[in-house]
C-alpha cells in the first residue's frame, strides 16, 4: 500500500514539473521568438516525458521496477528542465542578470543525475539465476560502473561549479569520455568472459 502511494506521489510530482516546464517554455518562446527551435525542442521533450510517464500507468506497482525508474527519471529530467527554463525566463525578464549562472546550475544538476544513477546501478542487480555468464563478474561490473558514474558525476558537478566556463566545458567532456571508455572497456571484458563460458 505504501509503495503505491509513493509511486503516485512521484507521478504527481512529475506531472506538476512537466506542466510548469511547459508553461515556462511557452513564456520563454513569447519573450524570445528568435530561439523558437530551442523552445520547441523543450516542448517536444516534455511531450516525450509525458508519454513515458503515461506508459507507467497510474501505479508503478503494476509494471514493476522499470516503471518506478521511468517515473524517477521523468521527475529528475523535469526538475532539470524546469530549473533551466525558469533561469532563462528570469534572465529574459531582467530579474536575474547572469546567464552563465543558469548554465552552471544546469550542468551541476546534470552531474548530480550521474551521481543518482550511478548510486542506483548496483542496487538494481539482475537476478543471478538469469545470467548466462559468471555472476560475480557481472556484479563486479555493475559496481564498477556505478562507482564510475558516481565519481564522474561528482567531478562533472565540481568542474561546472569551480572552473571558468570554457575550461569547464572542455574538461567535463573529457571526463565524460574517459568515464565512458572505462565502462566500455569493462563491457568488452565481460562479453569476452561470457563467450568463453559458452
Amino acid at each position: 500500500m505504501m509503495k503505491v502511494a509513493r509511486g503516485n506521489s512521484a507521478q504527481r510530482g512529475a506531472v506538476l514539473l512537466l506542466v510548469i516546464g511547459t508553461l515556462l517554455a511557452a513564456w520563454n518562446w513569447y519573450l524570445k521568438p528568435e530561439r523558437a527551435w530551442a523552445w520547441a525542442a523543450a516542448l517536444v521533450l516534455f511531450v516525450c516525458m509525458l508519454i513515458a510517464l503515461r506508459w507507467t500507468g497510474s501505479s508503478a506497482e503494476g509494471r514493476g521496477n522499470a516503471a518506478r525508474e521511468i517515473q524517477n527519471a521523468v521527475v529528475f529530467a523535469g526538475l532539470m528542465m524546469t530549473i533551466t527554463l525558469g533561469a532563462k525566463l528570469a534572465v529574459g525578464l531582467g530579474i536575474w542578470g547572469d546567464e552563465d549562472l543558469a548554465r552552471r546550475g544546469t550542468m551541476v544538476l546534470f552531474g548530480l543525475f550521474f551521481v543518482f544513477t550511478g548510486n542506483a546501478m548496483p542496487k538494481t542487480l539482475t537476478p543471478l539465476a538469469s545470467l548466462r555468464c559468471d555472476p560475480a563478474k557481472v556484479q563486479a561490473f555493475q559496481r564498477l560502473a556505478g562507482w564510475t558514474w558516481v565519481l564522474m558525476g561528482l567531478g562533472y558537478a565540481m568542474m561546472w561549479l569551480l572552473l571558468p566556463l570554457d575550461v569547464a566545458r572542455t574538461a567535463s567532456v573529457a571526463l565524460l569520455a574517459s568515464g565512458a571508455l572505462v565502462i566500455a572497456t569493462q563491457v568488452v571484458r565481460l562479453r569476452r568472459s561470457r563467450q568463453n563460458l559458452a
